[in-house]
This record gives C-alpha cells, sequence and structure tokens, in this order.
C-alpha cells in the first residue's frame, strides 16, 4: 500500500491516486482503503438515502452496525468502519474505471469518513488567504471552482476543491484535500496563468500550483455564490446571512447531507449550526462574466487581506 497526503491526514490506499502527494516515509494512517476478496458480503443494513452522481449513475448509502456502506452503480461498495478510519472497496463483477473510482474515494466515500470522524462537509472550494480559509459554495456550475482558481492565481494558496471539511474546534479548521482544481478548458484560458494545466479524464482540465496550502487554516467566511442572472451586470457584492438561513444554505450544499437520513442530516445540521454560530456566512452576488474575474478576485482580497499599517509620521 501507498500513504498519501489528504485531507490534512493521512490515507494508506492500496488503490493509487496520481493526484495526491505522496508520502516518501511511513507514518500512522488517519485512514486505511483495502480492496475486499471475493463478493461484497450481505449484511443487514437499513437504507438512508441516495443521489444522482451523474447521468445515469446512483449512489446509496446504507446503515448497518458499525459500518456506512455506500454503493454506486459504476465503481461498486464501499464499506467504511466507525469511526471512519478503515474502508474496504468491493469492486463490481464486470470492472470499474479506475478514474472513476478514485473520483468516488476522494470524493463521497472520504466524505462518509469524514462524517464519522466529526468532521462538516461541503459541496464547495476553499483558499487561504493570509493565513485564513474563505470557503465558496454552491451548486454545480455556479462557480465555486472557477473563484477559487481566480484567487490563487492572484496569490492565495488552494485548500480544497469539491469537499471542503471543517473541524469542530472551537474555531472551526478548514483541512486541506485535493492540491487541485476541475476546470473548463474556456476557464482556464483566465486563470491559469500560474498554474500547471493537464487534460483531464473528462471534458475538464486539471490546474495545479506550486505553494497550495499544506496545514489546516481557521474559517473565516464561507461564501454561498449567487451568479447574477439575465441582463444584470451588478457590482461583487456580498451580504450577510442570519444563522437560520445560512444553516438551511449550508446544508443545502452539504457533500452527503442528502443521503444520511433523519438522523443523520439532523447530526449534519447541529455541525453546521455550529460553524454559522462562530464564522460569519455571506451571500456572494457576482457577475457571470469571466473578464470580470480579476474585479472578483480584488474584492476578496480587500474583504480578507489585512490593511497595511501606516507608519508614524517622523517627529
Amino acid at each position: 500500500m501507498k500513504a498519501y497526503r489528504v485531507f490534512g491526514g493521512v490515507l494508506r490506499s492500496a488503490l493509487e491516486h496520481p493526484e495526491l502527494e505522496p508520502l516518501s516515509r511511513s507514518e500512522r494512517p488517519d485512514w486505511q482503503l483495502e480492496v475486499g476478496g471475493g463478493q461484497c458480503p450481505d449484511v443487514r443494513a437499513s437504507f438512508l438515502g441516495e443521489e444522482l452522481v451523474e447521468d445515469g449513475v446512483m449512489v446509496r448509502l446504507f446503515r448497518s452496525r458499525g459500518i456506512l456502506r455506500i454503493a454506486f452503480d459504476d465503481t461498486g461498495t464501499f464499506d467504511v468502519f466507525e469511526p471512519g478510519d478503515r474502508i474496504v472497496w468491493y469492486p463490481p463483477d464486470s470492472g470499474a474505471n479506475l478514474d472513476s473510482v478514485r473520483k468516488d474515494v476522494l470524493g463521497r466515500v472520504m466524505a462518509v469518513a469524514l462524517h464519522l470522524a466529526g468532521y462538516a462537509t461541503l459541496h464547495g472550494s476553499a483558499v487561504e488567504i493570509d493565513g485564513g480559509a474563505v470557503a465558496f459554495v454552491a451548486p454545480k456550475f455556479h462557480g465555486k471552482s472557477t473563484t477559487a482558481a481566480a484567487l490563487v492565481d492572484q496569490g492565495a494558496r488552494l485548500l480544497s476543491d469539491d469537499i471542503v471539511a471543517i473541524t469542530s474546534d472551537v474555531v472551526p479548521q478548514v483541512v486541506p484535500a485535493v492540491p487541485s482544481v476541475q476546470l473548463w478548458p474556456d476557464v482556464t484560458d483566465y486563470v491559469s496563468t500560474s498554474g500547471q494545466v493537464t487534460d483531464g479524464k473528462s471534458s475538464k482540465r486539471q490546474v495545479t500550483w506550486e505553494g497550495r496550502a499544506s496545514d489546516p487554516a481557521p474559517l473565516m467566511a464561507v461564501y454561498v455564490i449567487a451568479p447574477a442572472v439575465g441582463d444584470e451586470t451588478p457590482e461583487v457584492g456580498r451580504a450577510p446571512l442570519r444563522s437560520a438561513p445560512a444553516a438551511a444554505a449550508l446544508l443545502g450544499q452539504g457533500k452527503i447531507a442528502g443521503m444520511l437520513g433523519t438522523a443523520g442530516g439532523a447530526e449534519c445540521l447541529g455541525r453546521l449550526c455550529a460553524i454559522v454560530n462562530r464564522v460569519p456566512v455571506y451571500r456572494l452576488i457576482v457577475p457571470r462574466d469571466l473578464d470580470r474575474l480579476p474585479e472578483l478576485a480584488e474584492r476578496l482580497f480587500a474583504w480578507h487581506s489585512p490593511a497595511p499599517s501606516v507608519a508614524a509620521p517622523a517627529p
């Protein structure tokens, strides 16, 4: 097995992950991914919920004694054992595309493991600005990765893309995750001037930067992206959300919140309520115009970079 740095810890995996940072020395793993031999064992399990992964592909979550089982139509079944530190993958009989398996592992499967370990997981992106984490959440195609990439291209450090994993500390921390973003080809023309672009396995491209964040960062703010619609061309702006609407907005962007069932969803909501009571949540108004990404980055830096100190005049 090889070991990799991800989500602020160490993943020891029987499956290779070329997109992750490998570890050259032996460290105690926080998570271990194994490949199960033979058929996936039958267990007495209760169905919790399901989601659409992509066209025609569903994922379903089940609970058994000491296990959360997450089953994908295309890549097989993963048993995540409490408290989330051991994962066993049972490939489908027909075989599976390993790139899709890796994507599922670093997506919903790790989100389940992180949930069992007490984290809140959001579907979004996060960057570090002057030592503090700023997160962006929204539905698909709303510009989370694009916003994060625009900031990194101007000097921020990438923390995560797809999953924002937040600790339950008194001061919530965002842990660094997968060290790249997936962007549509036209977007890379605007935000990849300082990053390395490689063609992905899908229609998107992967962008990686040097100097990405390697340590957890205290969460300073969460932005719920609200792109302008129609012919509107507003200035970039933000509006604070009160606690209840903020918690509801974050729950709607939970990475696996929709699959956790009643009890798990309530647990997830409780963690998010604790976060919004400690961290401001804003509605971020952004124009749908790639040419205005520098304006968006400039405004976010102004909100989250400390004002330069002014020297006292000489006597």
